[in-house]
């Protein structure tokens, strides 16, 4: 039996439903540290700057996910414990 090869929007779903569960597990990591700081240090991170870096994390987040797989969402809500 062979299997039928994939269909490019097949792996283009696939890849984007994996680079979305990266992304959205870097924001929630980036928004904890965001909010963490704030009640740490008692002094707010500017408003554009937080969300920049809460974005440029989610998105790196997402590239890992993308490139080694999910995994590497298991390693890196490991650190958040």
């Amino acid at each position: 039996m062979t299997q039928a090869p994939k269909s490019k929007i097949e792996i283009a779903g696939k890849s984007l439903k994996r680079f979305s569960a990266g992304a959205v597990v870097g924001l929630l990591i980036s928004a904890s540290q965001w909010g963490g700081y704030t009640y740490f240090f008692g002094e707010p991170i500017p408003l554009i700057r937080g969300i920049a870096f809460c974005l440029a994390l989610s998105f790196v987040c997402g590239l890992l996910t993308l490139r080694w797989g999910y995994e590497t969402i298991e390693k890196l809500l490991q650190l958040l414990g």
